[in-house]
């Protein structure tokens, strides 16, 4: 609720619960809005309530824990962190009071917990949970003057609502901008003197993530990777250095590299912040670190440990919680496969196959056809791993297989729920693969996805499966292949006359005097030459000769020729002719793509 609200509602107790008159309420409203306090505040300098009634007031309303801070024991060098957590602008134009530490949260009292956004700019703010108590203003403001004065210069203690998003924002930017050469100093002085501890036991290990040099450190770099646009961050012990990677545009860069003694702490943090236990292990693990840590941005981290002989290495995939579904539309299909892809997608079954590699879109592609296909007159189910994206009138699922939840189980379990549209995350075994395709000759329309190098291959995967040909030629309609290629970098691509000439050589169809571009390198595209990406696709619908060839189980070669000739474009010809619009170089066309002869 609104700091309004919380007003509103307050008074309404005080008033039901007779603790003061209605009249003497309204003249706390008006005591309130010429003092810019809260009402909580105003009751108490009237003398209208006393604090130990108000306390159990404000928990009743927010449903959190009623403390007061003036009476609580804190220490200088707990402030003193709490002070590199928290820079002191925020703590003074949001009124709130760190109150106490734990090993990735921090408790905080707060004058209206309910209010979603000050949590957030809290955790985006301080690298960690943080857990609301409720306090009354006199109490947080004689709290702050008591422990944290020295630190807030005379800075006003209370500040209308959007003086403290100013301020938030103004901290965030400016601790984005500090150099990251700084944090990484601090942190491995630090380490450096507690190396030896650190070995010896647990205790000495915790009491190090607990400390602002390692946590600031790990949260700037997460932070940073999500402003440059990363997808992936990959922690790398090495033996004899600890590197940071973040994959931008599909490519992998070098954030920092740091020594070799690194990598326990950071990954030990790392595991603190999904809420794993922070000591080694020896098997892999996943998980997801699931708070705002991120200002302005919902953006969670799927989190996988993989320990190597040099070291746990940890990778963590950015999901973005507000992005933003994109239509059909929007996806980049050439006008012709858009509309095969839609014709595909209005049949009342079979299944629908998007293929292609890790990062290439097949998600962002299932989830607008599922947009598309979702009305008040159609059942849809889906089984994810994880669920990415909410799809508000769907039934999805979350399946792991920790749980005993395998894509399998959910696909037989959602054939008793009556679905028109059933999707699959992704087809990865026989039995998925025969569930799925035995609904689709069912009266239900199954999307998933495959891993396959292109369109025709999906089919050859399937047979390979050991599945029934008949089955496969019965139940596929489509398979949409696809990649995401990088765009050239629009302030500083330059023409490359030397792959126009090999464009020439490569197809004979180069037009005269047209130009192809190459990679220059500027700021903007961190001296790259791309910024951005953009799809390709190849499309290959099923029809009776491709059926034909399913049931014979002809070579990939034999199915690709047969697409061809009924119109199907390549994920090569989709890279070229994006070649020939100037949006891509040749390079990037040929790398991501695979020529026809070579796929045969």
């Amino acid at each position: 609720m609104t700091d309004t609200e919380l007003d509103d509602r307050l008074a309404e107790l005080v008033a039901g619960y007779k603790m003061a008159a209605p009249a003497l309420v309204s003249r706390a409203r008006e005591f309130k809005a010429a003092r810019g306090t809260t009402l909580a505040r105003a009751l108490l300098e009237l003398r209208l309530v006393q604090p130990e009634m108000l306390s159990p007031l404000l928990e009743e309303l927010t449903g959190v824990r009623a403390v007061d801070p003036s009476l609580m024991t804190v220490y200088p060098d707990f402030v003193e962190k709490m002070t590199t957590l928290f820079p002191p602008p925020v703590i003074a134009s949001m009124m709130v009071f760190p109150a106490q530490a734990e090993l990735n949260a921090v408790h905080v009292c707060l004058l209206n917990p309910t209010d979603g956004w000050t949590r957030a700019a809290l955790e985006s703010m301080c690298g960690c949970h943080v857990v609301p108590m409720v306090a009354h203003e006199s109490a947080i403001a004689s709290a702050l003057e008591q422990h944290f004065k020295r630190y807030l210069n005379g800075a006003r203690l209370r500040a209308p609502e959007a003086d403290s998003r100013a301020a938030v924002d103004a901290a965030y930017q400016a601790r984005i901008a500090e150099p990251i050469e700084r944090l990484v100093e601090s942190a491995v002085s630090l380490i450096n003197r507690n190396r030896d501890a650190m070995l010896r036991g647990p205790q000495a290990l915790e009491a190090l993530i607990r400390d602002p040099a390692i946590i600031r450190l790990v949260h700037q770099l997460l932070c940073r990777a999500i402003a440059a646009g990363s997808s992936d961050l990959h922690f790398e012990p090495l033996g004899d250095r600890f590197r940071v990677r973040i994959r931008v545009d599909g490519g992998l860069r070098e954030l920092c590299v740091l020594p070799a003694p690194a990598a326990l702490p950071i990954t030990s943090r790392l595991k603190a912040m999904a809420d794993l236990p922070f000591e080694p292990v020896k098997v892999p693990v996943d998980g997801r670190i699931s708070y705002d840590l991120i200002w302005g941005r919902e953006v969670d981290f799927r989190f996988s440990l993989v320990p190597a002989a040099t070291g746990e290495r940890i990778v963590l995939r950015a999901l973005d919680r507000a992005r933003e579904r994109r239509s059909l539309d929007d996806l980049g299909f050439k006008p012709d496969i858009l509309r095969t892809v839609q014709a595909s997608a209005d049949l009342p079954n079979g299944i629908l196959l998007v293929t292609g590699p890790t990062g290439s879109g097949k998600t962002t592609t299932l989830y607008a056809l599922l947009d598309a296909l979702n009305d008040a007159d159609t059942c849809v189910l889906t089984a994810e791993d994880p669920v990415e994206s909410r799809i508000d009138g769907t039934g999805q699922v979350p399946c792991d297989e920790g749980r005993g939840v395998t894509f399998a189980s959910a696909l037989r379990s959602f054939l008793r729920q009556d679905p028109d549209v059933i999707m699959v995350g992704e087809i990865r075994d026989a039995e998925t693969a025969d569930i799925a395709l035995k609904a689709a000759l069912t009266g239900h329309l199954v999307l998933s996805t495959l891993h396959t190098n292109d369109a025709p291959g999906a089919i050859i995967r399937l047979v390979n499966m050991n599945l029934e040909p008949f089955v496969i030629a019965s139940a596929l309609r489509l398979v949409l292949a696809q990649r995401l290629i990088r765009r050239l970098c629009s302030d500083c691509k330059r023409p490359d006359e030397q792959a126009a000439t090999r464009l020439a050589a490569l197809h004979g169809d180069a037009e005269p005097g047209m130009t192809v571009f190459g990679p220059g390198g500027c700021p903007r595209c961190l001296q790259s030459g791309y910024r951005g990406r953009i799809a390709i696709h190849e499309a290959l619908a099923v029809n009776s000769a491709i059926e034909e060839l399913i049931l014979t189980r002809a070579p990939a070669a034999a199915v690709r020729e047969a697409a061809r000739r009924a119109g199907m474009r390549t994920l090569r010809d989709s890279a070229l002719q994006l070649v020939r619009d100037g949006i891509t170089s040749l390079d990037e066309a040929l790398e991501n793509t695979i020529a026809e002869e070579a796929a045969a």
